[in-house]
């Protein structure tokens, strides 16, 4: 049975209530006070109304009226039963303490946490990235609406903003419409139920039924592999710099590749640098061997500059980003000696060091 506050998120205008509602729903649950103690936040405001406890039907709230200080009670507006005594404290009103949901979330499912609030969507989140390899990211956005209608123009808004696929978290699938899940499919993003995949622990942080891999795994097989056929991308671990890492030629067609605890085999293929028309390998590729065969470095007196040098630099640097999914510039221009120099190792076949 999943955690019945995600449940209750989705009835509440503003993400807020008096304690006596939050009581009232949640007192049942066993981790209730951690969740109180630790999630919800204590605003200056005093509740008008909180919702009849009574099983009458009308489904209507009762008024909080103050007699005295020590006198407040919750009368039932049509007379149909007798009023409740309410403590000071009942009449006040919490409100989720969103940055710490937010973050337990992010903990929780392994998301970079990143938060920013979206504007123009309201009750929207945007709360990092899901990374599964470094370059690699798919934005993450929390959003607690109270209807379908609401649900459908908040994913709407993100597919039009959103160029890379997505995951839409929300807390429960009751708003969850076949709209909704057409314009996912259209981005190929992903919609999460929290009440499905997180629970809270003993102590106040989330807690994942599933491992994130499998949450997450219609986003992960979007990743293409080494062996995929074409044009893949190295596996760059997280937190990677150009520095880390080393490129080796093996021969005219292959490299050996290393950064952190990730290595690998690739061909000019792969790594998005043959030609369209014959399959040859292209200007850039050669460009890279030449890098290798000049310790990393090409001025304009080198055997393999050009008048293209700088335009076929900068396609080398488009693949190179690309494929190690790192967005500055692997080859920097150093004014003082007019030579591009690669901030990343780059080796010969055979050559130990430079």
């Amino acid at each position: 049975m999943s955690d019945p506050f995600w449940a209750y998120l989705e009835t509440l205008p503003g993400k807020s209530a008096a304690l006596f509602d939050w009581d009232k729903a949640l007192s049942g649950w066993d981790r209730y006070p951690l969740f109180r103690d630790n999630f919800l936040q204590l605003t200056k405001n005093h509740a008008t109304a909180v919702d009849c406890p009574t099983e009458c039907g009308l489904g209507c709230p009762r008024s909080v009226i103050t007699h005295a200080k020590t006198d407040i009670r919750a009368v039932c507006i049509e007379k149909e039963h007798a009023a409740i005594q309410l403590s000071p404290r009942q009449t006040l009103i919490y409100r989720l303490k969103q940055s710490a949901i937010n973050g337990a979330i992010c903990t929780a499912m392994g998301i970079e946490h990143r938060e920013a609030k979206l504007d123009g969507l309201p009750h929207t989140w945007r709360l990092g990235d899901f990374i599964p390899t470094a370059g690699m990211d798919f934005p993450v956005v929390l959003t607690m609406q109270d209807s379908k209608d609401a649900l459908v123009e908040v994913v709407r808004s993100l597919c039009l903003s959103t160029p890379k696929p997505f995951v839409v978290i929300a807390p429960t699938r009751l708003h969850l419409s076949p709209a909704v899940e057409t314009l996912l499919a259209q981005k190929d993003s992903l919609f999460v139920a929290l009440n499905e995949d997180l629970y809270l622990g003993d102590a106040p942080r989330l807690l994942t039924c599933r491992d994130k891999t499998e949450i997450f795994a219609p986003l992960i097989d979007q990743v293409p592999g080494p062996d995929s056929g074409g044009t893949v991308f190295f596996m760059t671990p997280p937190g990677t710099t150009w520095p880390q890492i080393k490129i080796q030629f093996r021969d005219g067609h292959t490299v050996t590749i290393w950064a952190g605890d990730q290595s690998g085999r690739y061909t000019y293929t792969q790594m998005g640098m043959a030609s369209r028309k014959n399959g040859n390998p292209t200007e850039q590729w050669k460009l890279l061997e030449g890098f290798a065969n000049s310790s990393g470095e090409i001025d304009w007196h080198s055997r393999y500059a050009s008048d293209k040098l700088k335009k076929q630099k900068q396609e080398l640097s488009k693949h190179l980003r690309e494929f190690f999914r790192l967005d500055d510039d692997p080859i920097e221009w150093v004014k003082d000696t007019k030579t591009y120099r690669c901030k990343f190792r780059i080796l010969p076949e055979g050559a130990e060091v430079y």
